[in-house]
């Protein structure tokens, strides 16, 4: 008798805790937080996904097989919460775009997401924007990211993807607990977000504003953390990377990616991504402009060698970065919002837009005619000598930012 009640017991047990377990997964299903399963975005319930940042490199390779877009954008944070991918300014042609861009990602990682988009075989135009910090010697890839994601291996070659890990996300209390916070939070307006499209933005710039601070503080921790962390202390050669021949350098994951382009007639655009002043003070500070300058020297020679190669015309290079009237806004020392930026390194879908214009030659969109200039083997020198000479006038002009920014190097001394 207590052998049988005791079975009945644990039939029952396994009934209840498989009917939670079953019920847990259908809640993942339908509020999907992470936006993996391709369900719809339901107003007031999960529409505003909250907790994509905490699986961002599964998010990126699969929702970007469930979008098969025709244009990809492909970098960093910056270009993440940048560059916007829904937007008039992209034509008819080029839809639908995708942002492919990560946090926090070298450009191995930048490369295999492009080369993952690329192998499904719809795109058809791609924007590639870089920062010289991805160009890091020292990379390695952050936690979270799996060659296993991907349609094709590192050497080029297709595989299957492995989709077990997207069931067991489902069936996971970890995304449960997502599911939670996703549906909890679609009011908030104070909350980092991620759009069907694969950009990312802050749902409101009061309510970031709130959470903060104000924008001196912000650009202060980003300033820090680039000195004293991604740029400085400097170990062996971590940042000689400008030699484009350099068999060993990272700016041979941009040639490959530049020869993927031409080789499957993409067309592509090279964006130098236009962080604010202050955080080129911080490279000047530290002794790396010339290394940042003849970084972008690299660019170009690979970019023309590569058109050479496919005999085709070398994509654009464009540099949106120094000193002009976007990188130069003035940063308040109150609560005030800033117009173009979040902090130093990260700006707003605003200047993306700007971005957008100038490479698209949009006429209906005012930019400042001092943003945005192609780099090419004729003009190259005379930019940077430009960008240098700018930068004697910021010092003068903008004399408390140039001196805020350059301090952080001390730490190092």
């Amino acid at each position: 008798m207590i052998r049988r009640s005791f079975r009945r017991y644990l039939i029952v047990l396994l009934g209840v805790a498989g009917s939670l377990y079953i019920s847990m997964g259908i809640v993942n299903l339908l509020v999907d937080p992470f936006g993996i399963y391709d369900m719809p975005r339901i107003d007031g319930f999960n529409a505003i996904k909250v907790d994509v940042d905490k699986h961002i490199r599964l998010a990126k390779a699969v929702q970007v097989r469930n979008v098969l877009p025709k244009t990809v954008i492909v970098g960093s944070s910056r270009a993440m919460l940048g560059i916007p991918a829904t937007d008039p300014l992209w034509s008819r042609e080029k839809q639908p775009v995708y942002n492919l861009s990560l946090y926090g990602g070298y450009l191995y990682e930048a490369m295999r997401y492009f080369e993952h988009a690329v192998a499904l075989g719809t795109v058809e135009h791609a924007v590639i924007v870089v920062d010289l910090w991805m160009f890091d010697r020292d990379w390695e890839t952050r936690p979270g990211f799996s060659e296993a994601r991907f349609v094709v291996d590192p050497d080029g070659q297709p595989q299957t993807p492995d989709d077990t890990e997207i069931l067991k996300t489902l069936f996971s209390l970890d995304t449960f607990r997502s599911s939670l916070r996703t549906v909890g939070r679609q009011d908030r307006d104070d909350i980092l977000i991620q759009g069907a499209d694969g950009t990312s933005d802050w749902r409101s710039a009061e309510g970031w504003l709130r959470t903060k601070e104000g924008h001196r503080p912000q650009f202060g921790y980003m300033e820090h953390m680039f000195a004293t962390t991604a740029w400085w202390p400097e170990p062996g050669r971590r940042w000689a990377v400008t030699d484009p021949n350099d068999p060993n350098s990272p700016l041979q994951f941009f040639r490959r990616m530049i020869r993927t382009s031409y080789e499957k007639s993409i067309s592509s655009r090279i964006v130098i991504s236009p962080s604010h002043a202050r955080i080129w003070e911080v490279i000047h500070a530290g002794g790396l402009w010339f290394t940042w300058e003849n970084w972008k020297r690299a660019l170009v020679a690979i970019v023309d060698e590569e058109a050479e190669r496919a005999g085709k015309p070398p994509y654009k290079v464009w540099d949106f970065s120094g000193y002009n009237a976007i990188t130069t806004e003035r940063v308040p020392n109150t609560q005030e919002l800033m117009q173009w930026y979040w902090d130093g390194s990260h700006f707003k879908q605003s200047v993306g837009r700007l971005i957008l214009a100038r490479m698209f030659d949009a006429t209906d969109v005012d930019v400042p005619s001092d943003f945005g200039v192609v780099l090419s083997s004729v003009s190259i020198e005379h930019e940077l000598a430009r960008i240098r000479d700018a930068r004697e006038t910021y010092l003068t002009t903008h004399k408390q930012d140039a001196e805020e920014a350059a301090r952080w190097h001390k730490l190092n001394k």
